[in-house]
């Protein structure tokens, strides 16, 4: 018995080691590697000096024993643009780390990359290096660089945006009432989420249809380029007069344009897209708008809305919804003589809509038209294609197609030009005034077609 006792802690030992999880068994065979979520981190453009979002790479150990990995370090080491938070330790070398069998390792990838003076986008790549039981592994990191001028929260007087580098605004760029803003053609405009242009003076947007100017969020991965509320847009303010916006691309806003200036000269919106919009594609507040040549989609309110009167003209344009994400409750055209929730009212009205398309194919909205005028608003709607049942023994005698579907090429790629067979096909009022579509198309001098875009014969 005195013999058992003796032995009996060491038998008591052997059996915690033979129990020991096999998943905790660390293995040295050289076939052991690791598997990787993919071969390659990719870093869409990265404007400089703001660093980057952060990429995540997931490190799987799929055998059933542990490894353990030596090293875990960049190729660049300190001179990598690149860095590393491994078990939320940021850093450019871990050693030693063990990972159990049948086990993953979340790493997140970070850069910063230094201004240069390229103007043009540029390459920035290192790797991630593993040694595990005598074997390296290599994962890529690719970043795409490039310089910009960056508006934080600021006042600018009378100047140009020109194009040779894009421009990010991270807060509030105010433009007070004198000063003119004139963004050149093919500039583009990037912004965060606290990014909006406010506009007390003058905007001039010159784009042209060969070379447009684009605002959008400043994220650029492809899961951003349709989301909407990324920044919150442009807003035309009370004492800012004689705006003009041309062939300018609008997205991923809160709304898209906000125009509430009383009593002066009107905004032009001309051969424009404003799309994924959070709210409002263009909303306005007893002003006075022009929209030509227009393509508006897939908002979350209105894609266009005149509230409290004004003087509202939309002509050859496009104000859709397809495959649209956002949960609507609003037509997608509104015109009132008052602002809900305020003591404004009975605001004299007017309203041209000619030439344009008003759709969606949310068929639980029966109507995307909705006017709510007093009888004095001079209202002229005519050689549309509309969806509406309110209106429709009222517009069925003024050269408007109701309630057809107007036969997009593609609409589910937003692609909103005319198939062969669309009723909106030569079927609009010729105006001379207007002789080029968004795209720079001549429009037909005898049977031009209904909305944003001529028709291009296959």
């Amino acid at each position: 018995m005195r013999y058992l006792l003796a032995i009996l802690p060491l038998l008591c030992l052997l059996s915690i080691v033979g129990c020991e999880p096999k998943d905790e068994v660390l293995t040295t065979d050289p076939g052991a590697i690791l598997e990787f979520s993919q071969d390659t981190v990719l870093f869409d453009t990265v404007f400089v000096t703001q660093g980057s979002v952060t990429r995540r790479l997931k490190v799987y150990n799929r055998n059933n024993k542990a490894v353990r990995i030596s090293n875990i370090t960049l190729a660049g080491a300190e001179a990598s643009p690149y860095n590393l938070i491994i078990n939320g330790q940021e850093t450019i070398v871990k050693n030693n780390l063990e990972l159990r069998g049948q086990d993953s390792l979340y790493i997140l990838v970070k850069v910063n990359i230094n201004p240069s003076d390229k103007n043009l986008p540029f390459l920035v790549a290192d790797s991630i290096l593993f040694d595990t039981n005598g074997q390296r592994q290599t994962i890529k990191l690719v970043a795409y660089g490039q310089n910009a001028v960056f508006h934080r929260k600021e006042t600018i007087g009378t100047t140009t945006w020109t194009s040779d580098l894009p421009h990010v605004l991270l807060d509030t760029v105010f433009l007070p009432q004198g000063a003119t803003l004139t963004i050149e053609p093919g500039t583009k405009i990037f912004a965060g989420s606290k990014g909006v242009l406010l506009v007390n003076g003058t905007l001039k947007a010159n784009g042209t249809p060969e070379n447009r100017i684009s605002f959008s969020g400043y994220r650029r991965e492809p899961e951003y380029q349709r989301a909407p509320g990324q920044w919150e847009g442009i807003r035309i303010l009370t004492q800012s007069s004689d705006n003009s916006i041309k062939y300018t691309d609008i997205r991923n806003t809160t709304y898209g344009l906000r125009i509430g200036n009383p009593g002066k000269s009107g905004t032009l919106v001309e051969g424009c897209i404003i799309a994924h919009a959070f709210l409002d594609g263009i909303i306005a507040f007893t002003s006075d708008v022009q929209v030509v040549n227009t393509l508006i989609y897939n908002c979350g309110q209105f894609g266009f809305g005149g509230l409290g009167g004004g003087n509202y003209e939309v002509l050859y344009s496009t104000i859709v919804n397809y495959n649209n994400t956002l949960p609507r409750q609003n037509p997608a055209f509104v015109i009132t003589d008052y602002i809900p929730e305020t003591e404004i009212k009975d605001k004299p009205t007017s309203l041209r809509l000619i030439n344009s398309i008003v759709y969606s194919d949310d068929y639980s909205m029966e109507d995307e038209l909705l006017l709510d005028v007093g009888a004095t608003a001079t209202i002229e709607i005519a050689n549309n294609l509309l969806r509406t049942a309110l209106y429709a023994d009222e517009l069925k005698d003024t050269d408007n197609i109701l309630n057809k579907e107007p036969k997009f090429k593609e609409p589910g790629k937003y692609n909103f030009q005319l198939d062969t067979l669309s009723p909106a096909s030569g079927a609009a009022r010729v105006l001379p005034t207007i002789g080029k579509d968004l795209t720079g198309k001549t429009r037909s001098t005898t049977k031009p077609d209904i909305g944003a875009y001529e028709r291009i014969i296959d």
